[in-house]
């Protein structure tokens, strides 16, 4: 974006930026884990996938000239790209939302620094903050914008790139460092009513779990034709997804 966060700044043609939406710092690992640092499950999103097509549309760019998948992320044009208080995140009860996004504060290290890397300041004067903008969600929580894996476009639950940490390691308030959140949607419609749960629960999306399946494969099939992911791991892909179909319906 622009530096005031204002406008959008398109890449250059040689230049691609994805956007890995709904994902954490590492690939998400299943089963989820959640020890006593973190308020919640890990999150589960594995960005492997798409990020072994990029890898070949790369390296077939370099070796032939054959342009790689379209830039996928969020912009500010299509309100995909945000400031934090615009964020629509579901109030699901017992989710804490993060305070306030990591912010980079505008440094004077002297008159020669941008030019001649000499810092005639040290310490540098400390301005105003740069604006920091989010991804947009949808009624789920779910990130609207970007490379947005099969999890995320036939969800079993909202995948974050955040968790907080708990109270058994002090400041729940803050976030946990590089870890990201699954939260599971409820089984049962009765189960969604009963806490209170605004997302729909899992029997109100899916017939069972061939339809899910179903349109699984469907979401894959249809990264698979962009570009954004190897037609050798759609089965993987499946295979995992009915992994995670089976792990929420054992939930309590």
């Amino acid at each position: 974006t622009s530096v005031d966060g204002k406008k959008d700044v398109d890449p250059d043609q040689n230049t691609r930026i994805y956007f890995l939406a709904g994902t954490q710092h590492g690939p998400g690992a299943f089963p989820p884990t959640q020890t006593s640092n973190t308020q919640q499950l890990s999150n589960v999103n594995d960005y492997r996938f798409p990020m072994r097509a990029l890898l070949v549309g790369m390296t077939n760019w370099l070796a032939s000239g054959t342009a790689p998948p379209a830039s996928a992320y969020p912009r500010i044009d299509k309100d995909q790209l945000v400031p934090m208080g615009t964020v629509q995140f579901p109030k699901i009860p017992g989710i804490q939302l993060p305070f306030s996004p990591s912010q980079t504060a505008r440094m004077d290290f002297g008159a020669e620094f941008a030019t001649k890397g000499l810092i005639s300041i040290d310490p540098p004067k400390v301005g105003k903050s740069f604006p920091t903008l989010l991804p947009q969600v949808d009624r789920d929580g779910n990130e609207t914008s970007g490379i947005r894996s099969p999890e995320l476009q036939v969800p079993l639950g909202t995948y974050t790139g955040w968790n907080l940490r708990s109270t058994a390691i002090g400041a729940s308030d803050e976030l946990f460092d590089m870890v990201g959140s699954w939260i599971p949607f409820r089984r049962t419609k009765a189960e969604r009513v009963a806490t209170k749960d605004p997302r729909l629960s899992v029997e109100e999306r899916y017939k069972n779990k061939a339809d899910y399946v179903a349109k699984l494969r469907a979401a894959a099939n249809g990264l698979m034709t962009k570009g954004y992911l190897l037609e050798t791991d759609i089965p993987r892909i499946v295979a995992r997804g009915e992994s995670q179909w089976d792990w929420v319906g054992r939930m309590k």
